[in-house]
């Protein structure tokens, strides 16, 4: 049970050797800025604690089970070098689901031929996560797999994939997606119902009437007749007769032109109506189901014949449509706002904090310049930052400094001014309208609460969790405790945007 992503491609497709570089440098700013995050553990004095630093590419490639944003963790996800390709475990339903997504859905759009994601079979059709990709890097992919037959055709032999189940529609953007679409509706479910099928399209009657899609149901009507005609009027045997229309077909298929080779007339009239209405049409997989229908043939092992030279002609005459691009914020992508976003700030014009937030710099520039003229003194430096650190996780529960950031206080350890950082740090966690904030994820302390909230095996922590972390409303995660002490470890974190607030 879980929730599993994995990519889908032939195995002849891969990424062209070129694009690798670009590729890992790529994936590495995607998990980056989706708030992928590895964790360090510190034991130092008889303390232990995590601390977090943004996923980074190794060697070997990347790994980390924690995402910043859904503040959770996972089962691991990350990069393979040696591979060159995405992979994960199980990974939940929120932000860090995102995040995997959107970097198999960068890895689809860089191998040849048809790609997509799934999700516990689901096709993703990526339209939002494209958006994103093209908000990091500045680019402007339209949705891959615009003719949904491609991609059904070499989903088809796959076995754990239930195709009638995909809504197929979703990947319909031109007019190779609407004349691909009803291609599946034919194999799937008949050409039959693909009439009925039409009714839902009427969507699409504007586009139709632009592109002139609007007489394919006239035109496949007329082939159907034609066939019908052949097998009931033509005096050679089943077999023959099917043997006769693919080979014609196949030979209009492998020319370059549009019409039948007028130096090869057909003396029967009916054979030649089935090829100039199947141009007309301008389905292939569709033509062929009529065929497979008529003669009682499975459409796969009949489509076999063909596969190789079969494609839509007309289309290629016509005016090429631009396909849509989209471009999405990494707030609209995760549901953040420009406040949540301290970490990544880079002194840019797409994060536009708050009036409160910038107001709440300034309080804590003022409560800095107070701290260094005070003269108070820490006696140990290296114990007390542990001591918080360890205070923080227990009393508010996953409030992690990051790894950079302790390390640079290890190494300004007799700095006054990275003291006074953490001596603000200090006063939040022991401010009285902070602890009565974070609680509200615990349980109450005394006898009468003990049969209720999260057991554990061992000895328990000082403070026991209301249920599974993930389980917790968000808005209990998210109060004005763990939010203050997130987003002051972030702006700790960030050198660039702590200089503009403290200095240094």
């Amino acid at each position: 049970m879980g929730t599993f992503a994995t990519l889908f491609y032939k195995a002849e497709a891969e990424m062209p050797d070129e694009k690798m570089e670009e590729f890992r440098a790529r994936i590495e700013k995607l998990f980056q800025m989706g708030g992928m995050m590895e964790m360090e553990q510190v034991q130092l004095c008889g303390k232990e604690a995590l601390t977090i630093k943004k996923a980074s590419m190794h060697d070997y490639g990347m790994d980390f089970y924690y995402n910043y944003f859904e503040d959770d963790c996972w089962e691991n996800a990350g990069f393979c070098s040696e591979s060159g390709n995405v992979w994960s475990d199980k990974i939940g339903w929120r932000e860090f689901h995102q995040a995997v997504v959107a970097a198999y859905v960068l890895e689809s759009l860089y191998i040849d031929g048809p790609a997509v994601v799934m999700v516990n079979g689901d096709l993703v059709t990526a339209r939002a996560y494209i958006g994103w990709i093209n908000y990091l890097f500045q680019t402007e992919y339209p949705q891959k797999n615009n003719d949904p037959w491609a991609l059904f055709e070499a989903l088809h032999d796959h076995t754990n994939m239930d195709l009638e189940r995909c809504d197929w529609s979703e990947f319909i953007q031109d007019l190779y997606g609407v004349i691909g679409y009803f291609e599946i509706t034919a194999v799937l479910k008949g050409t039959a119902a693909l009439e009925k099928e039409y009714d839902k399209l009427a969507g699409y009657e504007s586009r139709d009437e632009k592109d002139g899609s609007l007489n394919f149901f006239d035109f496949a009507k007329r082939l159907k007749i034609a066939v019908n005609k052949f097998y009931r009027e033509n005096a050679e045997d089943e077999t023959r007769q099917l043997s006769l229309i693919v080979e014609m077909l196949r030979s209009y298929y492998e020319q370059d032109g549009m019409a039948l080779d007028i130096s090869k007339k057909y003396e029967d009239k009916d054979l030649e109506a089935i090829c100039f209405f199947a141009a007309l049409t301008d389905a292939p997989a569709y033509v062929f189901q009529v065929l497979s229908e008529v003669y009682d043939v499975d459409f796969w092992e009949l489509w076999e014949r063909v596969k190789d030279v079969a494609k839509r002609k007309g289309i290629l005459y016509e005016p090429e449509i631009p396909q849509e691009t989209i471009s999405v914020s990494t707030m609209d992508f995760f549901g953040v706002t420009a406040d949540d976003l301290i970490l990544f700030w880079d002194d840019d014009k797409n994060v536009q904090f708050s009036r409160e937030l910038k107001i709440w710099f300034k309080d804590l520039k003022s409560r800095f310049d107070i701290l260094m003229e005070s003269g108070y003194v820490v006696e140990n430096p290296l114990y007390w930052v542990l001591d918080l650190m360890e205070y923080a996780d227990e009393n508010y529960y996953q409030i992690y400094c990051f790894s950079d950031f302790f390390k640079e206080t290890m190494e300004h350890l007799n700095d006054r001014r990275f003291w006074t950082l953490w001596k603000i740090y200090d006063e939040m966690l022991h401010d009285p309208v902070m602890e009565e904030a974070g609680s509200v994820v615990f349980v109450p302390e005394g006898p009468e609460y003990e049969h209720i909230g999260l057991h554990y095996y061992g000895t328990p922590p000082r403070r026991r969790l209301k249920t599974n972390w993930n389980m917790i409303k968000r808005e209990e995660r998210n109060n004005k405790a763990r939010v203050t002490f997130r987003r002051y470890m972030a702006l700790l974190e960030n050198r660039k945007l702590r200089k503009e607030i403290f200095g240094f």
